[in-house]
């Protein structure tokens, strides 16, 4: 099976990344519309959050500051979150097609890395307020406040990636233009 083209696992690949994202979108869409359910359907309804450096649980909106901030710090994660799966997807569209050097891929990639940045220098000033405030005292509330550098080196990466395929984009152009 090809790698590249149609019929190929970077279409199939495509495929399963439209369908996350899609789902990414519903999530980030249901996460916004939360706060605007009448109150009785928020007893059903429970929001845990574990990934960065903090891991929380709790009824759904429902009670303190606190608990905003970390649904706003969510919102904009999975927003974060549901852009890259979107110029992932925007990659991957002409690799489907069998043209792995697209004008628009340098950007895209460049654009992935400094939300994947962003996102986690976001998370850390979440995380970093909500400690500041100390209004957190639940039981099974757990804090730490660590800056994401994993995922500031993964950013960084992909800025250096997207200068090599701008790299490599030139090149093809030239000896396209050279034959």
């Amino acid at each position: 099976m090809n790698l590249i083209g149609p019929k190929s696992i970077a279409s199939k690949l495509h495929l399963a990344v439209k369908v996350l994202f899609f789902l990414a979108t519903a999530g980030v869409l249901f996460l916004a519309i939360a706060p605007i359910a009448p109150p009785s359907s928020w007893r059903y309804l429970s929001f845990v959050v574990q990934s960065g450096p903090l891991e929380f649980s709790f009824d759904m909106l429902r009670g303190t500051e606190a608990r905003w901030w970390i649904w706003g710090m969510e919102l904009v994660s999975r927003t974060c979150h549901a852009v890259v799966l979107y110029l992932i997807m925007r990659i991957l569209d002409p690799v489907g097609v069998g043209e792995p050097f697209h004008p628009k891929t340098p950007n895209r990639l460049r654009m992935i890395g400094c939300a994947v940045v962003i996102g986690s220098l976001l998370r850390t000033v979440f995380c970093a307020a909500l400690l500041n405030m100390g209004t957190v005292t639940q039981s099974g509330a757990r804090f730490s406040w660590a800056i994401d550098f994993d995922a500031i080196f993964m950013g960084i990466l992909l800025v250096v990636l997207a200068e090599v395929f701008r790299r490599g984009y030139a090149l093809k152009t030239e000896s396209e233009l050279t034959v």
